[in-house]
């Protein structure tokens, strides 16, 4: 008997990006694998209902291959805890009248979930999480006080997930470290890029210049520590300066980032180019000479993985799960070591062989992240979680 799975993507109808984009991918992973099988014969083990919130009119993940339900509750509202509970229990007590000696499962993508209604002291359904990063409570200024307030949720969720998917062992340790979660129930899968970044395809050429360019990506705020790569292009010499352009919403860190380019006389060097679409981030990737990624605390830190699949040399941190996750493909630097970054940019920019060792590297450590993998081990747990 199939294992009935709720996908909670009620997020997609508010925010395109981060989150979205891993239910979008763990879902297509899904959908291949329900497609080719593995396993020989068997049937694929769990039946699938999406559920979107009621303004999702554009349908995001609609499929013939899945179910889909609506919710009323929108995600992070102050009541979802009980209201996304009853909305749950009454659809999958429509979706399976009489159903009986299966557990179904609710996938909840985004950090906490809502708490099981319980029947005759049994919980009627098993909950899957995924903690993507502690990053609210790890660095607890990057965040408002209301996303504080709701993601304060993970302190119940760690102790009553019947499984909790982490992207890194950094942030399964995090979780270890920083809640009550049972080390048994934790499972490690790690994210991959998009398909869409490829190292074949069009490389970003400006029409006012061919110079070289460093890369950055991700949104501008402390977290991300990209003043430190704008004070090791500061600290270079005039003439060995490349241009930087810097993808990403500005944040916390911008105007801070700003006044540091103003009173180091970079503003014909620095590019802000804001958001951009995944084309283009990855027309930007094959064009860099490198890819500078200089995180204070990440969860996977996908650009690593994106650019690595463009063919990109990459310079990261030593924090957090950067350099799990980067393995022996990049050059590694302290956050805070100036000196360390401008050395590692000169060094790739200025080495043709040092930076076509690190594009052969790199490709081979983005080859073994893969979302079909990804779809397959998070099945495993659905399974696990159905049993528990």
């Amino acid at each position: 008997m199939t294992v009935p799975v709720v996908l909670d993507a009620r997020i997609m109808a508010y925010n395109r990006t981060g989150i979205s984009r891993y239910i979008r991918h763990l879902y297509e992973g899904m959908a291949s694998l329900r497609d080719h099988p593995s396993r020989g014969d068997d049937p694929f083990p769990i039946d699938v209902t999406v559920l979107s919130s009621r303004r999702d009119s554009e349908h995001l993940l609609s499929d013939a291959w899945a179910r889909s339900a609506t919710a009323w509750t929108p995600p992070h509202h102050r009541l979802e805890r009980v209201a996304l509970s009853v909305e749950v229990a009454l659809m999958l007590g429509r979706a399976m009248p009489g159903r009986t000696g299966v557990r179904p499962v609710l996938h909840s993508p985004d950090h906490v979930c809502p708490e099981p209604l319980s029947l005759f002291g049994a919980r009627q359904w098993a909950t899957v999480v995924t903690v993507h990063d502690l990053s609210f409570l790890r660095v607890p200024d990057t965040h408002s006080v209301e996303s504080r307030r709701y993601y304060s949720g993970i302190y119940r969720t760690a102790r009553t997930a019947e499984r909790i998917i982490c992207p890194s062992q950094v942030t399964a340790d995090d979780l270890l470290d920083m809640t009550d979660a049972d080390p048994e129930r934790i499972r490690v899968i790690h994210e991959a890029p998009d398909p869409r970044y490829v190292a074949s395809g069009p490389a970003y050429r400006s029409n006012e210049s061919r110079k070289p360019y460093i890369l950055t990506v991700g949104s501008i705020e402390k977290r991300k520590n990209v003043k430190i790569l704008i004070e090791a292009v500061a600290a270079m010499r005039p003439a060995d300066r490349p241009d930087v352009k810097i993808v990403g919403a500005p944040g916390s860190a911008y105007e801070d980032c700003v006044k540091l380019i103003d009173r180091n006389h970079l503003t014909d060097r620095v590019e802000f180019l804001g958001r951009v679409s995944t084309e283009m981030i990855a027309s930007l990737y094959r064009g860099a000479s490198a890819m500078v990624y200089p995180s204070l605390y990440e969860g996977f830190g996908l650009p690593v993985v994106e650019a690595m699949a463009c063919g990109v040399p990459v310079i990261t941190s030593t924090s957090s799960c950067l350099p799990e996750v980067a393995g022996d493909a990049a050059i590694l630097v302290g956050p805070e070591d100036v000196d360390g970054l401008r050395d590692a940019i000169l060094r790739v920019i200025g080495d043709p062989d040092l930076s076509a060792a690190m594009r052969a590297r790199g490709l081979r450590r983005a080859a073994s992240f893969s979302w079909n993998r990804a779809a397959v081990e998070s099945v495993a747990v659905f399974l696990e979680a159905s049993r528990a």
